[in-house]
């Protein structure tokens, strides 16, 4: 091979990836693109030192976070309870005051009527019923003919008569 190794040919040397069998024979022998590699190598390894340096301790965060939760709940359930007392404190007067309002109303107080009882309602039942004056209520007797219903004076309507 006359030419040195391309870039993504040291890439895949560096990563550990598997190469032709010409590529890794002139790798193995060419000083140049070894140097690449190495390069290449101390390029990435310097890069991870950084992120590494640069990265929270998420340990420690966490437990600085979790040191202001609870903190934060308990002023929270305070801060509700100093409003809840007052609030509860002005429900119950405003419900007394309205029981006494209804208590010292000056209007006349109405007393419910007496409802009749049923045998006084029975009563007045049959005295209305035993009284012949009220139409629909006559005795009648089935062996008459004043029952009888006379369909003689009724006159045909125009549209019956026509047929």
């Amino acid at each position: 091979m006359t030419s040195h190794l391309t870039s993504e040919e040291i890439s895949a040397a560096v990563a550990g990836l598997e190469l032709e069998a010409k590529t890794k024979e002139h790798f193995a022998s060419c000083v140049v693109c070894r140097a690449e590699a190495a390069e290449l190598e101390q390029l990435i390894d310097s890069r991870r030192e950084e992120l590494l340096v640069d990265e929270p301790d998420w340990e420690v965060q966490a437990q600085q976070i979790m040191d202001r939760v609870p903190a934060a709940a308990a002023g929270e359930g305070r801060q509700r309870l100093l409003w809840l007392r007052p609030v509860l404190a002005l429900a119950a007067v405003l419900v007394m005051a309205v029981g006494l309002g209804i208590l010292r109303s000056d209007g006349p107080v109405e007393t419910p009527a007496a409802e009749p009882t049923v045998e006084e309602i029975l009563a007045e039942m049959d005295e209305l019923l035993s009284n012949d004056s009220i139409p629909g209520f006559e005795i009648i007797d089935p062996w008459s003919d004043d029952h009888a219903i006379d369909f003689g004076h009724i006159e045909p309507t125009p549209s019956e008569s026509v047929g």
